[in-house]
Parts: structure tokens; sequence; C-alpha cells
């Protein structure tokens, strides 16, 4: 009863109902604003406070971003009945493809090997198996409707577009290939490539964990053996593929609950069918149905006159509602403005925020302060794309902005080679196309461009780089010596020495734009062994000169957003509010844009059912639920304009249709019109930033890397950049790999032989960077050796360990640890020993690394035991407080020595470790990334190319307790973190 009067305290009686409700089925349509995620966390609260295991519940989000603030949510309603916080480490949280893939690890730890493509990825691959996949036959069969031959990365789009597609709507390559040939053969080469060469897809991960439950494959089915609950948020942006999986674990759970809000269905252009919303409680006739009628976020007029709109345009095709405003607080403006011209429009949206900043607003709770410009959006439905003078359609809005020196944040895709640094580096590769370029090229190019992007840029050094890298490049190959192994990342690394990136103080800005250049490269050699010949390194300029320059976002990899006036799409803003939003450039066949049909390559018989649905195009109802969204992302000021003269037009814009339709009271269209009462003044207030909700997400090994150095940190995950690939770069992964599915394999049975064990290895060993010879057996080469070395380490572990296989199982659990401000993330190792009765006996952390160390290991110092011991303190810490295993013992094995080194795990050093990241996660949030170097470090250092290497100072004196290590005798032995115990040139 306490719980239940506390929740009802958290929560709102609507969404207190939907929390509490006792159907298997239950729906919360939750209106813009309405607290959807509050609803959501007090749903997962009351299942824990019933006696829901935290391992039971699983809960998707939409985006990673959404699953790190529910995760935050329900922390706070876990507390709020009394329950420990900590517990929402063991739900799972977060997107459903993340969890495919775990799933897909625990069925067969063969998938933990493969390497996860996200779109510019699969791109790329698909540039690097052209012929194999016969995209040319494609081409021919589809030429243009002029006749022409379809061009090279128009194809590879479309065929992206198509596996996606068969994947998401559960189609097969036969299926295709029966209406159309070509593209099912293409399809069927692509799957096969795509397992032989151990990549994955979003796309495909899901389709293999449906089709491993629908086959009832033993694997999914104990995956799913925890599983007592399903969340799903944001129910109404899901397709085809993941509205099944949904439906197949539902058959292993207990209750489903989904959340959403049908008139902000606004991806159906992707695939996602908002039937699957409408038409919820036909598939669940004992479903129950709560709606979240109460719009905390805007005001009455922004609220009533979205509602009346959007069930205007969409009518009978939305599930009915009327959202009411929960309070009315002033002052307020609601406009909606057609200007002469878009200068003029932008002026007014420049003037209109200046006007604005520093004006009091007061907060639900009844605060007060001063909006400063995070407060403030202006939002469009494209700001990418050109206008017929050619700039695009944000440029006239953030010139106007400049023009008042207002600081704004603009989230444009495409925009990496419109600035001078990303540009220049290409046009660098550009050079090295067909020739070693000569030195009168190499002069013209650094004094061209190189120089006046890069000012303290070294002319001899970038000509030793051209003369090296060009020279490598264009090394003809010949019978009998062996191939190169180039990669560009190593290429940018050099150049950007050269340029003395390290010692020109570039701004984040400019530092994330190289970060982004740097992960065009990494998703380049993810996919290429190597770029060690002419026609390769062509295909990486391809890439970059016709799909990379659109294809990358370059937002700051910040923690929390800038404060600074945001510029973005509609989409982009989806899950937003802002205190003062401008919906700009609404004019007629712009906002709502033009009717686009379905004109992909997959034969629209197979999917007609999607296309009646309206997925795949856009129509009058997607654009209806898109100018929803922007609208309702409004608290208090809201402006719609548009402009009768476009840039470069020739002809006057019509009136937007839905700005006409936006009617309230309050509505003003009277600003252009002689003696029209001026414009809301608020009273002046001091400037005051809105709190930040956001919690920081980290990997252990992003932490291992602030714990080492703070700049290598602020370089690799802040501003992007990738490390150059390693010699035998996946070999720990392909040996960790061999153990775990020598453990899944051998389970309930005795320990495998030596012999069993290298075949597993055997069979399962692949590299991604490294080609096998074409005699392996008469001249085994890189490729061979290092196989060979796999399959002897994990056949001395059985060996030497039997005793992890009798009454044992050797299990990987994810973990999430919250500490204060921030999550902690990664998989737990576990050797979990069962007594008779099958019931845990005790449990130990085992850290697998695939490394040496040599005789003495414990004192071995390249091994860093400050790191090892952090991480295995770390998983003991997850183990007990996330999935309820009192790990007593923990260890490092040393796969290469077959040796296992204790490591201290015990409350002390287990409380010092999160003490130690708790103050990590403190300076990170804080922008605290000072250089920290020593000759030691920076020898082996990713990044020490971009770095000055200088000692700098923390901006803090407050400093984290040592770290407990082994002494090697079964003690202890104490050291701080590398970032404070080894710094300068001693070190």
């Amino acid at each position: 009863m306490e719980i239940e009067k506390s929740l009802r305290n958290w929560l709102t009686p609507e969404q207190y109902a939907a929390a509490v409700a006792p159907e298997r089925e239950v729906l919360a349509l939750a209106g813009a604003g309405s607290g959807k995620s509050r609803a959501l966390a007090g749903r997962v609260a009351h299942r824990v406070a019933s006696g829901a295991p935290p391992e039971s519940i699983v809960a998707f989000t939409f985006t990673e971003k959404a699953g790190e603030q529910i995760k935050t949510r329900v922390a706070s309603a876990l507390q709020e009945c009394g329950l420990d916080p900590l517990l929402v480490g063991g739900m799972y949280i977060g997107t459903i493809h993340a969890w495919c893939r775990r799933v897909l690890g625990d069925m067969d730890a063969r998938y933990r090997q493969f390497d996860v493509l996200d779109e510019m990825q699969f791109r790329v691959y698909l540039i690097s198996r052209y012929p194999k996949l016969g995209v040319h036959a494609l081409r021919d069969a589809r030429p243009t409707a002029k006749g022409d031959r379809r061009g090279y990365f128009e194809s590879l789009k479309q065929l992206s577009r198509a596996w996606q597609m068969m994947n998401d709507e559960l189609l097969d390559p036969d299926q295709v290939a029966a209406e159309d040939p070509e593209l099912g053969a293409a399809l069927e080469r692509l799957r096969s490539n795509m397992e032989k060469d151990n990549f994955i897809d979003f796309s495909l991960m899901q389709r293999l964990v449906v089709e491993a439950l629908e086959s009832g494959d033993s694997g999914a089915v104990e995956a799913l053996a925890p599983l007592r609950h399903v969340l799903v948020d944001e129910y109404q942006d899901v397709n085809v593929v993941q509205e099944r999986l949904i439906a197949l674990m539902h058959q292993h759970s207990e209750t489903l609950f989904v959340v959403g809000d049908d008139d902000q269905a606004i991806y159906g252009f992707r695939g996602a069918d908002v039937t699957n919303i409408l038409e919820f409680d036909k598939r669940y006739p004992n479903a129950s149905v709560h709606k979240l009628l109460t719009n905390f976020r805007s005001t009455s007029a922004i609220v009533e006159a979205a509602g009346d709109f959007i069930a205007q345009e969409v009518g009978a095709m939305r599930l009915p509602k009327v959202l009411r405003a929960h309070a009315d607080r002033s002052p307020r403006e609601f406009v909606v403005q057609q200007f002469p011209d878009r200068q003029a429009e932008a002026a007014f949206v420049a003037d209109r925020i200046k006007s604005l900043l520093g004006t009091e607003y007061e907060e639900s709770d009844g605060t007060r302060r001063g909006l400063t410009p995070a407060d403030f959006a202006i939002l469009m439905r494209s700001t990418n794309t050109e206008e017929q003078d050619k700039t695009k359609r944000h440029t006239a809005f953030v010139d106007a902005l400049d023009a008042l020196d207002i600081v704004y944040d603009l989230d444009a895709g495409g925009q990496l080679f419109d600035r001078a640094q990303p540009a220049a580096l290409r046009n660098a590769f550009e050079l090295m196309r067909h020739s070693t370029p000569d030195r009168s090229q190499v002069d013209h190019l650094f004094h061209s461009e190189l120089a006046p992007a890069f000012k303290l840029a070294d002319l001899n050094r970038v000509r030793r780089v051209f003369a090296d890298w060009g020279r490598r490049i264009h090394m003809p190959l010949a019978a009998g010596v062996p191939r190169q192994r180039l990669f560009p990342q190593q290429l940018l690394h050099d150049l950007l020495e050269a340029l003395n990136v390290a010692e020109s103080g570039l701004d984040d800005g400019v530092m994330t734009d190289l970060g982004t250049f740097s992960r065009i490269m990494q998703d380049v050699e993810s996919v290429y062994v190597s770029i060690d010949t002419k026609s390769r390194f062509g295909e990486l300029l391809n890439f970059l000169n016709n799909v990379a320059g659109t294809g990358y976002d370059t937002d700051r990899q910040m923690m929390t957003r800038p404060d600074a006036v945001s510029v973005s799409t509609v989409h982009k803003a989806k899950g937003l509010e802002f205190p003062v939003v401008f919906v700009v450039d609404v004019e007629a066949n712009r906002f709502p844009g033009r009717r686009y049909n379905y004109d992909g390559w997959i034969p629209s018989t197979l999917i007609q059912q999607a296309l009646d649905n309206g997925s795949y195009q856009t129509g009058t109802a997607g654009e209806a639920r898109l100018f929803y969204t922007a609208i309702t992302r409004a608290e208090r000021y809201l402006y719609v304009t548009g402009s009768a003269q476009l840039p470069g037009g020739k002809r006057t814009a019509r009136v937007s249709p839905f700005a006409a339709r936006l009617t309230h009271a309050e509505v003003r269209r009277d600003l252009l019109e002689a003696g029209a009462p001026p414009l809301v003044t608020p009273p002046s207030a001091p400037p005051r930033r809105r709190g930040d909700e956001s919690v920081l997400p980290t990997t252990y090994s992003q932490i291992h890397t602030f714990m080492r150095c703070p700049h290598a940190y602020k370089l690799s995950v802040v501003n992007g950049f990738s490390p150059p690939v390693p010699e035998l770069f996946g070999f720990g992964r392909a040996v960790h790999a061999a153990v775990g599915k020598l453990h899944q394999t051998y389970r309930n049975s005795s320990a495998p032989t030596p012999e069993e064990a290298r075949s597993i290895a055997e069979e399962l060993f692949h590299l991604k960077h490294i080609s096998p010879s074409s005699d392996p057996v008469n001249r085994p080469g890189a490729y061979e050796q290092a196989k060979q070395k796999s399959s002897d380490i994990v056949a001395d572990y059985a060996k030497h360990y039997a005793e992890d296989f009798e009454t044992t199982r050797q299990v990987e659990l994810p973990f999430e640890i919250p500490v204060t401000g921030g999550v902690i993330s990664g998989a737990i190792d576990l050797l979990l020993r069962f007594d008779d009765a099958d019931k845990i006996r005790d449990a130990k952390v085992i850290d697998f690394k695939a490394m040496k160390g040599g005789p003495d290991p414990v004192n071995n110092p390249d091994l860093h035991w400050e790191d090892l011991s952090l991480q295995v303190q770390l998983y003991g810490r997850g183990a007990e407080l996330v999935h309820g295993a009192n790990a007593r013992t923990g260890a490092v094995h040393l796969l290469k020595d077959s040796k296992r080194i204790d490591v201290p795990v015990d409350q002390e050093a287990v409380d010092d470790a999160v003490s130690n990241v708790e103050w990590a996660v403190k300076r990170i949030t804080e922008g605290d990334f000072p250089q920290r170097a020593s000759a030691k470090k920076c020898k082996t250092c990713d990044f020490a190319q971009l770095c000055a290497q200088k000692v700098e100072i923390f901006a803090t004196n407050e400093m984290p307790p040592p770290l407990h290590l082994p002494d090697g005798d079964g003690g202890k032995t104490f050291r701080h973190i590398a970032a404070l115990s080894q710094t300068g040139p001693g070190c």
C-alpha cells in the first residue's frame, strides 16, 4: 500500500492508471507533453515492487538517448517507491537493435565477433564487394527514364534500401527473385557474403532473432527465459519486423505495455507502420487503453490549435483524443505570419530571439530565470535542401543569427565538406588518386588550401607524407611479393601531424569535423582488408566525394546540448521541448511537402499491405503528423512563418494550408499591418540555463581511456577520432568468442578435450584485416599463424582449466552500473558454480584477456594493473548489484600464458573503484580534459600524433582514492590511476 501511495504522489491519475493496469496488454495513448516516459517508468517500478526481478523487464526505446533518459526516470521511480535505484542496471532499457545483438550472442558466441554495419558502413561494404554482388547487372536491368544506365551510387543506395526493406518486411530473396530475378539473386549473394565476412546490420539482426524465435531455436528461447514484462516506447514508430519481434516476445512474457501517439507517427517513410498502434486493441481484444490527455508542456492556445489541426487534417485515420493544457502561464505568444521574402522572415526570427533573450520565464515549478540561447529552436521540414539560388534552406536563418551575434547549433547533415579543414583534407587525399603527386602539385595544394585551413602546417613534413604514401598507394602488385597492409586512418594521422594540429589550438567545432573525417576512415577500414591498390584507394575517394559529404551527422559529441539556438529539422527535434519555437519555411508545397510515391526496387506487389498502410511514401496525413510534432515542441512562444518570395524563386509561394488551419483566439496574423499592436515584451531577468537531467552514458573502455589521459578521451569520445588499425586487429575478440562458444557447447557435459577446443577455435576464427594465404598448407602466412596461435590458446585453456566446466557455467552478462552522474555499461564474464540442486553456489568474475604477462605478470608494467583491477572490480559490483550474483572472487585470465591472477574484490576495493569512476564522470561532465603526458603512455597512445604531449593540471584539487591491485602473494598493493600516477618524462 505504501508503494502504491508513493506512485500516486509521483504520477498523475491518468499516468497512475496506466502504470498499475492489471490487464495483460496495455496501450498508453500519450498525447504530446503528457508525460509518457514518466508513465512507463512508473509501470516498471510497479512491476518491480510487485516482485518482478529486474532481469525480467525489457523496455525498448526508439533511440539510445531516449533509453538513457528513461533509465533516469526509472531510477527516480524506484527510489520514490523505496526501492534501490541501482536495480535499473539489471533491466534492459534501450534500442531493439542492441537487444537483438545481445540475444544473438547468447544464442551463439560466434555472433560476438560479427561487426555491425550502420547505414554508411553498409554503403562502403557494397562498394567494396561490388563485383561479387553483381550490381552491374542490376544497373543494366534498370535504365533511367531517358534510357541511360543507372548511376553507380544511385544503384548502391537503392540496393541498400532493398536489403533493409527485405529484412524489415520479412521477405525472402526467393520471394523477391520470383518477381525480379536479378534483384533476388543480388540480395541472396549479399546475405551469403555478409555471413562469410562476419558482418551484420541492424535490419538483419532483428530478422535473425525473429526467425530464431519462430523456429523455436533453443538458444533464443533460453535467452528469453527470464523475460516477464515487455515495454515499448514510441510504439507508433515500430515497423513490421519489430512488431513481429514484440509479438513473439510477448508469447514468452506475462505483460505487454506499449506507449505512443499516432499523431506523432513521423517515420512512415522509413517503413514504420502506424496501424500497429491504431489497431492494437484489435490484435489484443482484452487490452486496456489509457489516454494521457493532460499536456504539461504547452499553453492552451498551442494545445487547442494543434489538436484541432490534427483532427481536421487526419480525421478518421487517427485515434480520437482531445488534449488539455495543465496550466497557462504568461507572458506567451502565438504568431502565424507570411513575410514578403526570406530575408524579412529570417530577420524577424533573429530579431525576436534577440529581444526575448534574457527575459523572465517562469518554470512549471514556479522558479523564474532569464531565457538563454538554448531555450530557442528554429525548426524546418528540411534544413539541407537547396533553394533555387543554390543556397541551403537554413542559410538565410543562420546568416541572420550571425548578423546579431546569436550563437546557434546547426543540426544539418551534409555540411562536412562545406568547411575549410575537412574539405582541405579531402582534396589532399584526392591529390593521390592517379599517381604520386610531384613537388609543384603538393606545394600548390599546401599554399591554396592546407596552410589557410591549418595555420601552423609544416610544408616539408607535408611533402614527406605525400611522398611516402603516394609511393605506397601506387606500388604495383607482383607475384610472390606480399601485399601491403595500408590503412587510410594512419594516412590521416600522419597528415594531421604534418599539419601540426596538436599545437594549432583549433576549437571543438573544427576538431569534431576532423573527428568525423576520422570516423569516415574507420568506416572504410571496417570493411576493406586494406587500401593497398590504386583501385581501392579510388573507391575510398569516390565514397568521400559522392556519399560521405551528405551521409554523416557532424553533431558535437558533447554530453549536453550547447547553450545555443537549435537550428534543426523537425525529425531531429522529436522528443525535445523549448520555451520558444519558430517553425519556419512554411509554404504550400514546402510544408506540407509534395507527395512522394514509393519508388524502391522491391516489387510493390510484395509490400502492398505496407503501401496501403502509408509506409515508404509521403502523403498529407504523414505531413500533418510532422507539422503537429513541430508545433507541439513549443512551451509558451510559438511562431509559424513563411515567405511569399523564396530564394531564387520566380513565382509567389502560396500560403501553407497547414498555417491557414491554425485557428485560435490567441493567434496573431497582423504583424505586417499598419497599427498592429506590439509583440509581447516580458520583463528582463538574469539569464540562467535550465537544469539538464541527462546522465552520462559510457562504457568501461571509455572510462579507462579517461583514467589514463583525459585528453585522449576528449579526442576519442568528444571529438570522435578513431585510432589507426593495429596489427592483428580482432585477434583478442576471436579468442574470446571461441572461449564463449566452448562454454556454450559443453555447458551440460564434461569438459572438452584440447582437440575439441582446438576444433571450435579453428571453426570460429576470423580476422578482417589479414587475408588468408592462397596456399595455407605449404605457405602459411600471418592469417594462418594467428589462427594456429588462437587454437593453441583455446586448447591450452581447456587442458589446464577443465574445472571451469565442472558444475560451472561461463556466461557473458551485460550490465549497467548507475553511479553518481553516470551509467557505466559493459559485459561480465562470470563463472557460476552450481550445487546439486542447480542453485548458484558462488560466482567468480573472470576477465579473459588475449595477452601475455611473462614469468612475473603482476610486476609487468606493460599490463597496466590499475586498469585491469578497476575493470574486474567494477564487473564485480555489476555482478552483485545488477544480477544478484555475489562475486566473492575476481581474476584476470591471461590466455596466452594460461595464468589466472586474482584481483581484490572486497567491499573496500570495489567502493574505491566506484569512487574513481564517479570522480572521472564528474570531470568529464565539467569538461575537464587536461593532457597528462608521460614518455611511456604517449609512446603507446593511439592519438599521440594529434596531441602536444604536455602535462596540464586538472581543474580541481579533489582526487580519488588509490586503486587496490594484486601484489602476487594474495595481498594488495595500492596505486592511483595512470592520469595521476604516470605523468612527466620519467614515467
